[in-house]
Formats: structure tokens, C-alpha cells, sequence
């Protein structure tokens, strides 16, 4: 992964060269339904590379159907855009398929009410359960961006990668009672069960200016 990074990091580089600003922002339309409200930002700098900066909240909840009773965070990304075809112009013009390596970062506190029952008479108690969680990931992604009228941005894509959390929990009743195997589910982004591989994807609606 430190390789990754690093790669990562030589692609910013190369799409640093100086071009006339030009920028998306975009609002990452299903979030809501993930449990969070993101947005991005996209930076034109050659013919073929953009950089993305994305940033959201963790905390918005539509219904009951979310892993805890509450949670609340947030998370940040940044990547280089590679448009596969290149622009006749100084600068792309934000449309086609694209690659682009992105890091992310992601944290969150939750609580959760744990129902347990006592061992004679197998009475339901309640108990609390209170922690943190913060993960780091890279995440490889592809999709293609549509631009209507030279102003309406829309961006279709998916990504996956390899990352690695790190959770802290405290509870206020008998640890014999609780069993916990983690959580998969990160709001920005989702964990193939115990394995270090992720999955994203989206689509984002925005302006062009």
C-alpha cells in the first residue's frame, strides 16, 4: 500500500502544471440513503487531468434500518483525474471516461442500545454501547462524466481498494453478554466483510463554472 501511495502522490505532481482554472462542484446525489451528505470538487489543470477534493458529513438519517441508533463523523478524499481521450484545448473540458487513485479518510463516533438478558430468570436488559471509527483507504476508481449546455455535471463511478480501520468500544454492562465482529459498513464506503478490500460508487450532479 506504501507503493500505492506513493504513485498516488507522483500523479498529483504531474497534474500541477499551471492552465487556466476552471472547476466542478458536485453533490454526490445518494448519500442521503448512506447515511452521510457529500460534495466534490474538481480542478481542471492539463488537457487530460483534473484534481478531486471531495468532503462530506456522516450523521444524516433517513429511517431505522442503519446499523446504530446514532452516529455522527465525517470523511475526506483527494485524487488526480485522468481523462482517457485529451483535449485539443489548454485544459479538459470535463468530459469522457476517466481513472483516477484516490485516498480517503473516514471517521465516526456511534452508539448503539444493546438488548442482553440475564442468565436466571432470562429477563431482556439494556445496555449502551459507545465507539469510534477510523479508517484509512485507497481506492481505484473509473467512470465517465457528462457535461449538458457546457454546465450541468454528471459523473457516474465506482471504485475499489484495499483499506484498514481502526475501531475503539466501551460498554456499560457485562462484556460475557456482548459479542461484537466489527462493522463493515463506513458510510463513505463499504468493507467485503473481514477483508481489507472496499468498494465505493456514486453518481454526482453539479455545475460547471
Amino acid at each position: 500500500m506504501k507503493k500505492l501511495t506513493l504513485a498516488l502522490m507522483f500523479l498529483v505532481g504531474i497534474t500541477t502544471a499551471k492552465a487556466q482554472d476552471t472547476y466542478a462542484i458536485k453533490y454526490d446525489f445518494f448519500t442521503p440513503v448512506a447515511g452521510c451528505f457529500g460534495f466534490s470538487l474538481e480542478k481542471a489543470r492539463t488537457n487530460f487531468t483534473s484534481l478531486d477534493f471531495d468532503a462530506g458529513l456522516i450523521g444524516l438519517k433517513l429511517g431505522d434500518y442503519y446499523e446504530y441508533d446514532k452516529f455522527a463523523g465525517g470523511y475526506v478524499a483527494f485524487g488526480p483525474r485522468l481523462y482517457f481521450v485529451k483535449d485539443p484545448a489548454e485544459i479538459n473540458n470535463f468530459k469522457g471516461t476517466y481513472f483516477k487513485p484516490q485516498l480517503l479518510a473516514n471517521y465516526f463516533k456511534y452508539q448503539q442500545e444493546y438488548t442482553y438478558y440475564e442468565d436466571i430468570t432470562y429477563a431482556p436488559l439494556i445496555g449502551n454501547i459507545e465507539g469510534t471509527d477510523f479508517s484509512l483507504s485507497l481506492l481505484l476508481c473509473l467512470g465517465n462524466q457528462w457535461i449538458l449546455s457546457d454546465l450541468v455535471v454528471f459523473d457516474l463511478w465506482f471504485g475499489l481498494g484495499y483499506g484498514v480501520s481502526w475501531e475503539t468500544e466501551t460498554i456499560d454492562f457485562p462484556e460475557v453478554y456482548y459479542y461484537s465482529s466489527g462493522s463493515s459498513y463506513k458510510y463513505s464506503h463499504v468493507h467485503f466483510g473481514d477483508s481489507p478490500l472496499i468498494f465505493d460508487g456514486g453518481l454526482s450532479i453539479g455545475i460547471k463554472f
